[in-house]
């Protein structure tokens, strides 16, 4: 991940503080193709936070209104034009989440989930409280970029799992000719005997030359693959 500040704080009023607001970017999950980006919250002193405002796409801005799947607050889901607002409020474009905090509940959990995974970058936020002016800090915090990460495929994984496939059927092979050499050192073997061994043996070598066959499918597959940089 792209190095960008994990955490910002705001001096509410700035000149002579009463309130401390502290906004830290707790990371970024991925899951069925989708991102999650979770911010945690924290006020000490008063005023409380009444909103704040983090920038997301801020050079591609209609990809937020595209992309955003939805918005939560410590879990539960927040209502678009309610609870919190998509558009460009003190200078840059971003989420403005319009259900505060108070130092007594805090800390708050803010999550963004966004259809895609994209690369993280530093971005603007803002904080308001009380009847003090909104305050704006530039570049103050990690957030999605206009970056989509690229889908990595497990090709590494599929040949590995491929080669462990192989070293099993070698030692299959290995064990069946050690079978044959074991009859044939028998005293009392017969000819029956070792036929019937012999026969035993093909049998399972006609099967590991199937599930041969079968690799060779799947090695071919795996080659056909489109993996840049892999």
């Amino acid at each position: 991940m792209p190095e960008c500040p994990k955490s910002v704080t705001f001096l509410i009023p700035p000149n002579q503080p009463t309130a401390v607001y502290t906004i830290n970017f707790e990371g970024v999950t991925v899951e069925n193709g989708n991102s999650k980006w979770c911010y945690s919250v924290s006020v000490t002193g008063n005023p409380g936070l009444s909103n704040w405002i983090l920038g997301a796409f801020e050079i591609c801005e209609e990809l937020l209104e595209q992309k955003l799947i939805s918005v939560t607050r410590n879990g539960v889901e927040l209502v678009k034009n309610v609870q919190y607002e998509i558009g460009n409020f003190v200078g840059f474009y971003g989420i403005k989440f319009d259900v505060g905090v108070e130092k007594e509940e805090s800390p708050v959990l803010y999550c963004i989930t966004l259809e895609g995974v994209y690369e993280p970058t530093t971005v603007d936020a803002a904080a308001k409280g009380g009847p003090t002016p909104t305050q704006v800090i530039k570049d103050a915090i990690c957030g999605p970029s206009c970056q989509v990460v690229p889908e990595k495929l497990p090709v590494a994984d599929l040949l590995e799992s491929i080669a462990l496939q192989e070293a099993g059927l070698a030692h299959i092979i290995n064990a069946e000719g050690e079978k044959i050499q074991k009859a044939l050192e028998l005293k009392d073997v017969t000819i029956e005997d070792i036929i019937k061994v012999n026969k035993s043996v093909s049998k399972v070598l006609g099967k590991v030359i199937k599930l041969e066959i079968v690799l060779e499918t799947k090695l071919e597959e795996i080659g056909k693959l489109s993996c840049n940089g892999c």
